[in-house]
């Protein structure tokens, strides 16, 4: 291998460390229990509106959100 390559692939290396690095840890978000909860303190109207348009694209979804608001 040529010097100028293996320079070039320790550059990147390190590059690619310093990125995983930088990267923000996040915050793990579970958007179902997410919508639960919001569907639990939301008005009947709102929720209805809300299952009633999920249930046209998703009705599996639109069930399942039913059945865990019923418990």
């Amino acid at each position: 291998m040529k010097p100028e390559t293996q320079s070039n692939l320790e550059s990147n290396s390190e590059i690619q460390t310093q990125k995983k690095q930088e990267e923000p840890k996040g915050v793990k978000i579970d958007g179902f229990q997410q919508v639960l909860e919001m569907l639990k303190i939301a008005d009947t109207e709102f929720r209805e509106s809300i299952l009633k348009r999920l249930a046209k694209r998703d009705p599996n979804l639109a069930s399942t959100l039913r059945a865990n608001l019923r418990r």
